[in-house]
């Protein structure tokens, strides 16, 4: 899956057909264990080493503002082929628990919409896990759950730390898996 920036028409080229060497972001294909979280996985896109931070911003711009990403084939056709290799590794009838942010863009959104094509996960908001007040029910479930953590962008991963500390505190033993449609899941490492 290759996405380049064609500088002289200044946008994003999409061929879901090659990788490529100037690509901008690669998919994780495994997905990367987050050692300081124990059973913590990242998956999704990640920026190539080589992509200069203004390229970095206008991607992420691209992604997160599409106001029109129902009439995107390209942008949606990304997200999906993310989900879609998500589900291969992990199995998302596995996960019965989905946390994400309370304010979620249109890609947020749609990826939830994806993932439920898979399965039926409850939907949990990243401030009732943060919430110091955290309801019982909530509490217990997220105990017995394999838990996933979905956003659109991981840029400083400071918030994302924030829930991964709290749902580890909760759940010591099952799997966290992070799914960040675009991110550098150094930067988690980084945080911690």
């Amino acid at each position: 899956m290759g996405v380049t920036y064609d500088n002289e028409k200044q946008m994003f080229v999409f061929d879901f057909e090659h990788d490529g060497a100037e690509d901008i972001v690669n998919l994780t294909g495994n997905g990367y264990q987050v050692e300081a979280f124990g059973r913590c996985f990242y998956y999704g896109y990640e920026f190539s080493d080589q992509v200069d931070s203004n390229v970095r911003s206008a991607f992420i711009k691209y992604v997160k503002f599409n106001d029109a990403l129902q009439d995107s084939p390209d942008l949606t056709q990304f997200i999906k082929k993310a989900v879609d290799n998500l589900n291969r590794k992990i199995n998302l009838y596995d996960y019965n628990l989905v946390v994400m942010p309370e304010s979620s863009s249109k890609v947020n959104q749609y990826m939830l919409r994806y993932i439920y094509r898979f399965a039926q996960p409850k939907l949990c908001h990243v401030q009732e896990i943060m919430n110091p007040q955290i309801d019982e029910k909530l509490c217990a479930s997220l105990r017995q759950q394999n838990v996933l953590v979905i956003d659109d962008v991981t840029t400083s991963g400071s918030t994302l730390n924030e829930v991964l500390r709290t749902l580890r505190i909760l759940n010591e033993d099952n799997e966290i898996t992070i799914f960040s449609l675009i991110g550098r899941k150094d930067l988690m490492a980084e945080a911690v």
